[in-house]
Protein backbone atom coordinates (compact mmCIF):
# COMPACT_ATOMS: atom_id res chain seq x y z
CA UNK A 1 0.00 0.00 0.00
CA UNK A 2 1.19 3.39 -0.85
CA UNK A 3 0.44 6.54 1.25
CA UNK A 4 0.19 9.06 -1.59
CA UNK A 5 1.79 12.77 -1.20
CA UNK A 6 2.67 11.98 2.72
CA UNK A 7 6.38 13.20 3.68
CA UNK A 8 8.14 13.88 7.22
CA UNK A 9 9.65 17.50 7.09
CA UNK A 10 12.25 19.27 9.13
CA UNK A 11 13.69 22.64 8.84
CA UNK A 12 16.69 24.14 10.15
CA UNK A 13 18.09 27.52 10.02
CA UNK A 14 21.85 28.52 9.84
CA UNK A 15 23.25 32.01 9.91
CA UNK A 16 25.90 30.81 6.74
CA UNK A 17 24.87 31.64 3.51
CA UNK A 18 23.80 28.63 1.72
CA UNK A 19 26.74 27.60 -0.02
CA UNK A 20 28.89 27.36 3.23
CA UNK A 21 25.78 25.46 4.54
CA UNK A 22 26.24 23.20 1.83
CA UNK A 23 30.20 22.29 2.53
CA UNK A 24 29.31 22.13 6.01
CA UNK A 25 26.51 19.06 5.20
CA UNK A 26 29.10 17.34 2.84
CA UNK A 27 31.55 17.56 5.80
CA UNK A 28 29.44 15.86 8.42
CA UNK A 29 28.77 19.27 9.95
CA UNK A 30 24.68 19.18 9.95
CA UNK A 31 22.12 15.75 10.34
CA UNK A 32 25.34 14.23 10.93
CA UNK A 33 25.95 12.91 7.10
CA UNK A 34 28.70 9.99 6.21
CA UNK A 35 29.67 9.50 3.16
CA UNK A 36 33.00 9.78 1.91
CA UNK A 37 32.10 11.67 -1.40
CA UNK A 38 28.72 13.08 -2.54
CA UNK A 39 28.27 11.23 -5.45
CA UNK A 40 25.60 9.97 -7.01
CA UNK A 41 26.06 6.37 -6.04
CA UNK A 42 27.78 6.67 -2.83
CA UNK A 43 26.44 4.58 0.30
CA UNK A 44 25.38 7.38 2.88
CA UNK A 45 23.80 7.43 6.41
CA UNK A 46 22.15 10.58 7.49
CA UNK A 47 20.15 11.80 10.55
CA UNK A 48 16.49 12.92 10.22
CA UNK A 49 15.22 15.38 12.92
CA UNK A 50 12.14 14.53 14.21
CA UNK A 51 12.92 12.73 17.15
CA UNK A 52 10.74 13.82 20.28
CA UNK A 53 13.03 15.09 22.48
CA UNK A 54 10.90 14.90 25.60
CA UNK A 55 10.66 11.07 25.21
CA UNK A 56 13.31 9.47 26.67
CA UNK A 57 15.13 6.72 24.92
CA UNK A 58 14.85 5.59 21.36
CA UNK A 59 11.16 6.91 20.71
CA UNK A 60 13.03 10.21 21.29
CA UNK A 61 16.08 9.70 19.40
CA UNK A 62 15.96 11.16 15.72
CA UNK A 63 15.88 8.90 12.78
CA UNK A 64 19.08 7.31 10.88
CA UNK A 65 18.62 6.72 7.22
CA UNK A 66 20.31 4.44 5.53
CA UNK A 67 21.03 4.63 1.73
CA UNK A 68 22.74 6.05 -1.43
CA UNK A 69 23.05 9.09 -2.92
CA UNK A 70 20.72 9.44 -6.39
CA UNK A 71 21.19 13.35 -7.39
CA UNK A 72 23.36 16.46 -6.04
CA UNK A 73 22.55 19.89 -7.03
CA UNK A 74 25.59 21.42 -5.37
CA UNK A 75 24.64 24.36 -2.93
CA UNK A 76 20.81 23.39 -3.69
CA UNK A 77 19.92 20.24 -2.86
CA UNK A 78 20.68 16.64 -2.13
CA UNK A 79 18.55 13.43 -3.33
CA UNK A 80 18.66 10.56 -0.79
CA UNK A 81 17.45 6.89 -1.98
CA UNK A 82 17.03 5.60 1.25
CA UNK A 83 16.77 1.68 2.25
CA UNK A 84 16.30 1.75 6.24
CA UNK A 85 14.21 1.78 8.13
CA UNK A 86 12.03 1.95 5.17
CA UNK A 87 12.70 2.46 1.81
CA UNK A 88 11.59 6.13 0.59
CA UNK A 89 13.36 9.50 -0.70
CA UNK A 90 14.87 11.80 1.40
CA UNK A 91 15.05 15.15 -0.31
CA UNK A 92 17.48 17.98 1.54
CA UNK A 93 17.24 21.57 0.22
CA UNK A 94 18.93 24.74 0.76
CA UNK A 95 17.05 28.28 0.41
CA UNK A 96 18.59 31.35 1.27
CA UNK A 97 17.13 33.20 4.60
CA UNK A 98 18.19 36.39 4.79
CA UNK A 99 22.07 36.16 4.93
CA UNK A 100 22.07 32.79 6.10
CA UNK A 101 20.12 29.65 5.25
CA UNK A 102 16.68 27.37 5.79
CA UNK A 103 18.15 23.70 5.22
CA UNK A 104 14.21 22.16 4.59
CA UNK A 105 14.69 18.37 5.27
CA UNK A 106 11.63 16.07 3.49
CA UNK A 107 11.40 12.16 3.45
CA UNK A 108 8.78 10.17 2.08
CA UNK A 109 6.29 7.96 3.60
CA UNK A 110 4.63 5.09 3.12
CA UNK A 111 2.93 2.58 4.92
CA UNK A 112 6.17 0.71 6.24
CA UNK A 113 7.54 4.14 6.75
CA UNK A 114 3.80 5.12 8.84
CA UNK A 115 4.40 1.63 10.84
CA UNK A 116 7.66 1.67 11.67
CA UNK A 117 7.37 5.36 13.08
CA UNK A 118 4.38 3.74 14.90
CA UNK A 119 6.06 1.30 16.53
CA UNK A 120 8.80 3.56 17.65
CA UNK A 121 6.54 5.72 19.01
CA UNK A 122 5.09 2.55 20.68
CA UNK A 123 1.48 3.12 19.27
CA UNK A 124 1.09 -0.30 17.05
CA UNK A 125 -0.72 -3.74 18.68
CA UNK A 126 0.18 -6.77 16.82
CA UNK A 127 -1.35 -7.47 13.62
CA UNK A 128 -4.69 -9.58 14.11
CA UNK A 129 -4.01 -13.29 12.92
CA UNK A 130 -5.64 -14.76 9.79
CA UNK A 131 -7.05 -18.11 9.34
CA UNK A 132 -6.74 -17.92 5.87
CA UNK A 133 -2.57 -16.90 5.60
CA UNK A 134 0.62 -19.21 6.88
CA UNK A 135 2.22 -16.38 8.79
CA UNK A 136 5.82 -15.51 9.47
CA UNK A 137 7.86 -13.04 11.14
CA UNK A 138 10.96 -11.27 10.46
CA UNK A 139 12.42 -9.84 13.72
CA UNK A 140 15.65 -7.65 11.45
CA UNK A 141 17.47 -4.63 12.62
CA UNK A 142 16.10 -1.70 11.08
CA UNK A 143 17.10 0.94 12.85
CA UNK A 144 20.58 1.23 15.32
CA UNK A 145 24.55 0.16 14.65
CA UNK A 146 23.11 -3.53 13.61
CA UNK A 147 21.13 -1.78 10.47
CA UNK A 148 23.89 -1.32 8.48
CA UNK A 149 24.37 -4.92 7.44
CA UNK A 150 20.92 -5.62 7.50
CA UNK A 151 19.99 -3.30 4.57
CA UNK A 152 18.75 -5.62 1.74
CA UNK A 153 17.23 -8.25 4.54
CA UNK A 154 13.43 -7.36 4.40
CA UNK A 155 13.71 -7.05 0.63
CA UNK A 156 15.42 -10.20 0.14
CA UNK A 157 13.02 -12.38 2.66
CA UNK A 158 9.95 -10.46 0.61
CA UNK A 159 11.41 -12.18 -2.33
CA UNK A 160 11.65 -15.29 -1.04
CA UNK A 161 7.75 -14.82 0.00
CA UNK A 162 6.83 -14.30 -3.16
CA UNK A 163 8.59 -17.23 -4.79
CA UNK A 164 7.03 -19.52 -2.17
CA UNK A 165 3.76 -18.24 -3.21
CA UNK A 166 4.30 -18.39 -6.50
CA UNK A 167 4.58 -22.40 -6.40
CA UNK A 168 1.67 -22.60 -3.94
CA UNK A 169 2.75 -21.27 -0.62
CA UNK A 170 2.68 -23.95 2.22
CA UNK A 171 -0.15 -26.50 1.98
CA UNK A 172 -1.76 -24.64 -0.45
CA UNK A 173 -2.06 -21.03 1.97
CA UNK A 174 -0.06 -18.30 1.31
CA UNK A 175 2.28 -16.74 3.28
CA UNK A 176 2.53 -13.40 4.99
CA UNK A 177 5.70 -11.85 6.50
CA UNK A 178 5.18 -9.81 9.23
CA UNK A 179 8.23 -7.33 9.74
CA UNK A 180 9.62 -6.27 12.83
CA UNK A 181 12.46 -4.28 13.94
CA UNK A 182 14.54 -4.98 17.24
CA UNK A 183 16.25 -1.17 17.05
CA UNK A 184 19.58 -2.90 17.76
CA UNK A 185 18.46 -3.16 21.06
CA UNK A 186 17.48 -6.65 22.91
CA UNK A 187 15.00 -5.11 25.22
CA UNK A 188 13.12 -3.51 21.93
CA UNK A 189 14.07 -7.03 20.31
CA UNK A 190 12.00 -8.96 23.00
CA UNK A 191 9.03 -6.60 22.78
CA UNK A 192 9.06 -7.15 19.13
CA UNK A 193 9.54 -11.12 18.82
CA UNK A 194 6.37 -11.29 21.38
CA UNK A 195 4.39 -8.87 18.55
CA UNK A 196 4.92 -11.32 16.00
CA UNK A 197 4.35 -14.18 18.38
CA UNK A 198 0.71 -12.43 19.23
CA UNK A 199 -0.03 -11.95 15.33
CA UNK A 200 0.40 -15.18 14.71
CA UNK A 201 3.38 -15.81 13.52
CA UNK A 202 4.61 -19.63 13.38
CA UNK A 203 8.24 -18.73 12.85
CA UNK A 204 10.14 -16.49 13.10
CA UNK A 205 13.35 -15.52 11.13
CA UNK A 206 15.63 -13.62 12.97
CA UNK A 207 18.67 -11.01 11.31
CA UNK A 208 19.45 -9.48 14.49
CA UNK A 209 22.65 -9.35 16.73
CA UNK A 210 23.40 -12.65 19.55
CA UNK A 211 22.26 -10.17 22.19
CA UNK A 212 18.92 -9.95 20.36
CA UNK A 213 18.31 -13.34 19.85
CA UNK A 214 19.46 -14.45 22.86
CA UNK A 215 16.76 -12.15 24.41
CA UNK A 216 14.01 -12.80 21.83
CA UNK A 217 14.31 -16.94 22.54
CA UNK A 218 14.02 -16.68 26.36
CA UNK A 219 10.86 -14.81 25.29
CA UNK A 220 9.37 -17.34 22.95
CA UNK A 221 10.49 -20.25 24.73
CA UNK A 222 7.45 -23.22 25.07
CA UNK A 223 5.31 -20.59 23.24
CA UNK A 224 5.49 -22.98 20.06
CA UNK A 225 6.49 -20.18 17.61
CA UNK A 226 10.08 -21.39 16.21
CA UNK A 227 12.99 -19.05 16.16
CA UNK A 228 15.72 -19.12 13.46
CA UNK A 229 18.78 -17.42 13.68
CA UNK A 230 19.98 -16.83 9.96
CA UNK A 231 23.01 -14.90 10.14
CA UNK A 232 26.60 -15.67 11.35
CA UNK A 233 26.45 -16.28 15.24
CA UNK A 234 28.77 -17.75 18.13
CA UNK A 235 26.62 -20.65 18.29
CA UNK A 236 25.44 -22.18 22.14
CA UNK A 237 23.13 -24.57 23.16
CA UNK A 238 20.56 -26.33 21.38
CA UNK A 239 16.87 -25.85 22.24
CA UNK A 240 13.89 -27.43 20.89
CA UNK A 241 11.95 -24.00 19.74
CA UNK A 242 16.08 -22.92 18.24
CA UNK A 243 17.38 -23.32 14.89
CA UNK A 244 21.26 -21.41 14.39
CA UNK A 245 22.22 -21.10 10.74
CA UNK A 246 24.87 -19.10 9.51
CA UNK A 247 28.65 -19.14 9.62
CA UNK A 248 30.56 -19.65 12.97
CA UNK A 249 33.10 -17.99 14.22
CA UNK A 250 35.84 -20.79 14.46
CA UNK A 251 35.01 -21.68 10.48
CA UNK A 252 35.98 -17.96 9.43
CA UNK A 253 39.06 -17.84 11.82
CA UNK A 254 39.98 -20.73 10.67
CA UNK A 255 40.02 -19.80 6.48
CA UNK A 256 41.38 -16.38 7.65
CA UNK A 257 44.10 -15.95 10.64
CA UNK A 258 46.51 -18.92 9.26
CA UNK A 259 46.53 -17.22 5.90
CA UNK A 260 46.66 -13.75 6.76
CA UNK A 261 49.74 -14.02 9.51
CA UNK A 262 51.54 -16.22 6.13
CA UNK A 263 51.04 -13.41 3.62
CA UNK A 264 52.09 -11.08 6.33
CA UNK A 265 54.68 -12.72 8.26
CA UNK A 266 53.41 -11.32 11.41
CA UNK A 267 51.84 -13.19 14.43
CA UNK A 268 51.35 -10.82 16.92
CA UNK A 269 47.46 -10.01 17.42
CA UNK A 270 45.07 -7.50 19.09
CA UNK A 271 40.92 -8.26 19.78
CA UNK A 272 38.97 -5.81 19.11
CA UNK A 273 35.35 -6.63 19.81
CA UNK A 274 31.46 -5.64 21.44
CA UNK A 275 30.59 -6.19 25.13
CA UNK A 276 28.01 -8.97 24.28
CA UNK A 277 27.86 -12.83 24.01
CA UNK A 278 28.74 -12.80 19.93
CA UNK A 279 32.19 -10.90 21.01
CA UNK A 280 33.14 -13.01 23.97
CA UNK A 281 32.27 -16.39 21.70
CA UNK A 282 34.03 -15.03 19.05
CA UNK A 283 37.48 -14.42 20.99
CA UNK A 284 37.27 -17.69 22.48
CA UNK A 285 37.53 -19.39 18.99
CA UNK A 286 40.25 -16.65 17.88
CA UNK A 287 42.75 -17.52 20.36
CA UNK A 288 41.93 -21.26 19.74
CA UNK A 289 43.18 -20.57 16.34
CA UNK A 290 45.73 -18.03 17.09
CA UNK A 291 47.66 -20.47 18.82
CA UNK A 292 47.18 -23.06 16.58
CA UNK A 293 48.99 -20.99 13.85
CA UNK A 294 51.82 -20.24 16.26
CA UNK A 295 50.58 -16.67 17.31
CA UNK A 296 49.90 -14.85 20.50
CA UNK A 297 47.30 -11.91 21.98
CA UNK A 298 49.23 -9.42 22.92
CA UNK A 299 45.42 -7.30 23.95
CA UNK A 300 42.19 -6.87 23.74
CA UNK A 301 39.19 -4.53 24.56
CA UNK A 302 35.21 -5.20 24.16
CA UNK A 303 33.20 -1.41 23.67
CA UNK A 304 29.50 -1.25 24.01
CA UNK A 305 27.31 -1.83 21.42
CA UNK A 306 26.80 1.66 19.72
CA UNK A 307 30.14 2.88 19.82
CA UNK A 308 31.39 5.71 18.02
CA UNK A 309 34.37 6.94 19.13
CA UNK A 310 37.81 4.33 19.32
CA UNK A 311 40.72 6.91 19.74
CA UNK A 312 41.48 5.22 23.40
CA UNK A 313 41.22 1.65 21.23
CA UNK A 314 43.61 2.72 19.04
CA UNK A 315 46.18 4.09 20.96
CA UNK A 316 45.92 0.89 23.14
CA UNK A 317 46.84 -0.64 19.41
CA UNK A 318 49.61 1.33 19.07
CA UNK A 319 51.34 0.76 22.40
CA UNK A 320 51.22 -2.72 22.30
CA UNK A 321 53.56 -2.46 18.66
CA UNK A 322 50.57 -5.73 16.99
CA UNK A 323 50.73 -5.91 13.50
CA UNK A 324 48.10 -7.51 13.53
CA UNK A 325 43.97 -6.78 14.41
CA UNK A 326 40.30 -8.62 14.91
CA UNK A 327 37.15 -7.44 15.09
CA UNK A 328 34.31 -8.93 15.83
CA UNK A 329 32.55 -5.18 15.88
CA UNK A 330 29.48 -5.55 14.21
CA UNK A 331 27.29 -3.25 11.97
CA UNK A 332 28.02 1.01 12.41
CA UNK A 333 30.58 0.31 14.98
CA UNK A 334 32.55 -1.42 12.48
CA UNK A 335 32.65 1.61 10.08
CA UNK A 336 33.26 3.90 12.87
CA UNK A 337 36.18 1.76 14.04
CA UNK A 338 37.77 1.12 10.40
CA UNK A 339 37.33 4.54 9.21
CA UNK A 340 39.34 5.78 12.41
CA UNK A 341 41.95 3.51 11.77
CA UNK A 342 42.64 4.50 8.30
CA UNK A 343 42.53 7.96 9.75
CA UNK A 344 45.00 7.48 12.36
CA UNK A 345 47.52 5.79 10.05
CA UNK A 346 47.12 2.21 11.02
CA UNK A 347 47.17 1.31 7.57
CA UNK A 348 50.37 1.75 7.25
CA UNK A 349 51.46 -0.93 10.40
CA UNK A 350 48.76 -3.34 10.94
CA UNK A 351 46.09 -5.75 8.94
CA UNK A 352 43.04 -6.39 9.90
CA UNK A 353 40.93 -9.23 9.76
CA UNK A 354 36.72 -8.31 10.21
CA UNK A 355 34.69 -10.82 10.97
CA UNK A 356 31.28 -8.81 10.39
CA UNK A 357 32.71 -6.71 7.12
CA UNK A 358 29.69 -7.53 4.70
CA UNK A 359 29.24 -5.88 1.73
CA UNK A 360 26.92 -2.96 3.01
CA UNK A 361 29.21 -2.04 5.88
CA UNK A 362 32.38 -1.81 3.58
CA UNK A 363 30.06 0.44 1.17
CA UNK A 364 29.79 2.91 4.23
CA UNK A 365 33.37 2.51 5.32
CA UNK A 366 34.45 4.05 1.52
CA UNK A 367 36.35 3.25 -1.06
CA UNK A 368 40.03 3.80 0.70
CA UNK A 369 39.62 3.51 4.10
CA UNK A 370 38.70 -0.06 4.79
CA UNK A 371 41.86 -1.08 1.70
CA UNK A 372 43.22 -4.28 2.85
CA UNK A 373 40.77 -5.54 5.63
CA UNK A 374 40.29 -9.06 5.03
CA UNK A 375 36.59 -10.83 5.38
CA UNK A 376 35.42 -14.42 5.39
CA UNK A 377 31.51 -15.55 4.80
CA UNK A 378 29.58 -18.73 3.24
CA UNK A 379 28.73 -16.19 0.89
CA UNK A 380 29.98 -12.35 -1.14
CA UNK A 381 28.08 -11.10 -4.20
CA UNK A 382 29.14 -11.93 -7.39
CA UNK A 383 32.11 -14.43 -6.05
CA UNK A 384 29.85 -17.38 -7.42
CA UNK A 385 27.19 -18.43 -10.08
CA UNK A 386 24.54 -16.73 -8.09
CA UNK A 387 24.00 -14.09 -11.28
CA UNK A 388 19.87 -15.53 -11.19
CA UNK A 389 19.15 -14.31 -7.84
CA UNK A 390 20.78 -11.42 -8.05
CA UNK A 391 19.34 -10.34 -11.23
CA UNK A 392 15.87 -11.19 -9.23
CA UNK A 393 16.82 -8.78 -6.50
CA UNK A 394 18.33 -5.90 -8.63
CA UNK A 395 14.98 -6.67 -10.71
CA UNK A 396 12.60 -6.19 -7.20
CA UNK A 397 13.63 -2.67 -7.47
CA UNK A 398 12.26 -1.56 -10.95
CA UNK A 399 15.64 0.06 -11.25
CA UNK A 400 16.22 1.93 -7.99
CA UNK A 401 19.15 2.03 -6.23
CA UNK A 402 19.58 -0.73 -3.61
CA UNK A 403 21.80 -1.87 -1.07
CA UNK A 404 24.05 -5.12 -1.92
CA UNK A 405 23.66 -8.49 -1.38
CA UNK A 406 25.62 -10.05 1.25
CA UNK A 407 26.12 -13.38 3.35
CA UNK A 408 24.00 -11.93 6.22
CA UNK A 409 20.86 -10.81 3.70
CA UNK A 410 21.23 -14.42 1.65
CA UNK A 411 21.38 -16.72 4.90
CA UNK A 412 17.75 -15.04 5.36
CA UNK A 413 16.44 -15.96 1.90
CA UNK A 414 17.58 -19.27 1.92
CA UNK A 415 16.33 -19.88 5.32
CA UNK A 416 12.81 -19.09 4.12
CA UNK A 417 12.74 -21.28 1.42
CA UNK A 418 14.15 -23.98 3.09
CA UNK A 419 11.51 -23.52 5.85
CA UNK A 420 9.20 -23.63 3.01
CA UNK A 421 10.28 -27.31 1.69
CA UNK A 422 10.21 -28.64 5.47
CA UNK A 423 6.92 -27.35 5.38
CA UNK A 424 6.48 -29.80 2.74
CA UNK A 425 7.56 -32.32 4.33
CA UNK A 426 6.51 -32.60 7.58
CA UNK A 427 3.25 -30.98 8.94
CA UNK A 428 3.29 -27.24 9.37
CA UNK A 429 2.31 -27.76 13.13
CA UNK A 430 5.03 -30.71 13.64
CA UNK A 431 7.96 -28.22 14.65
CA UNK A 432 10.28 -30.49 15.72
CA UNK A 433 10.26 -32.01 12.14
CA UNK A 434 10.72 -29.06 10.93
CA UNK A 435 13.82 -28.51 13.08
CA UNK A 436 15.50 -31.29 12.14
CA UNK A 437 14.84 -30.25 8.38
CA UNK A 438 16.10 -27.22 8.53
CA UNK A 439 19.43 -28.59 10.35
CA UNK A 440 19.57 -30.92 7.45
CA UNK A 441 19.23 -28.24 4.86
CA UNK A 442 22.54 -26.39 7.07
CA UNK A 443 24.03 -30.04 6.20
CA UNK A 444 23.48 -30.95 10.13
CA UNK A 445 25.99 -33.94 11.59
CA UNK A 446 23.26 -36.44 12.50
CA UNK A 447 25.49 -37.64 15.42
CA UNK A 448 26.68 -34.68 16.76
CA UNK A 449 23.61 -32.23 15.90
CA UNK A 450 26.60 -29.55 15.50
CA UNK A 451 25.74 -27.85 11.96
CA UNK A 452 28.60 -28.48 9.13
CA UNK A 453 28.48 -24.95 7.36
CA UNK A 454 29.03 -24.45 3.28
CA UNK A 455 32.93 -23.36 2.62
CA UNK A 456 34.02 -20.41 3.56
CA UNK A 457 35.24 -17.75 1.23
CA UNK A 458 37.62 -14.85 1.76
CA UNK A 459 38.13 -11.73 0.65
CA UNK A 460 39.58 -8.44 0.95
CA UNK A 461 38.38 -4.31 0.56
CA UNK A 462 40.35 -2.83 -2.16
CA UNK A 463 39.14 0.09 -3.80
CA UNK A 464 35.59 -0.05 -2.26
CA UNK A 465 35.11 -3.58 -3.29
CA UNK A 466 35.67 -7.01 -1.92
CA UNK A 467 37.38 -9.19 -3.73
CA UNK A 468 38.17 -12.70 -3.63
CA UNK A 469 41.46 -14.47 -2.32
CA UNK A 470 42.73 -17.51 -3.13
CA UNK A 471 42.96 -20.11 -0.36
Amino acid sequence: MHVAGLSVTAQIVTPDPPARTFERFEAGGLLELECEQLTVGAAVSISLPVGDTGQEGLAGAPITLLGHVAGVKRHRSVLIVHHQPWRGRLVVRFFPDGVGTRVVVESSLDQDGLTWLAHKRGYAPPERPRADRHRIGLLVSKSGSAAVFAQATEALAMLAVEEVNADGGIGGVLVDLVVADDASNSVVGTVAAMRLMRSGCRVVFACVTSATFNAAASALRNTGVLLVHTVLNEGGRLGTGVVRLGERPLAQLRAGVPALMAETGSCHWFFVGQRYSWSYGAHWAARRVVAEAGGSVVGETYQPLGTTGFAQVIEAIERSGTELILSSLVGHDEVFFERQCSHHGLRATTRTFALVLDEATQQLIGNSDADGVWAAFGYFQGFRDDGDLEQRYRTSADGGILPPLSSLSETTYEAILAYARATAIASPEDQASIRRQLLAHNESETATQQTVHRPILLAESRGGRLHPRSR
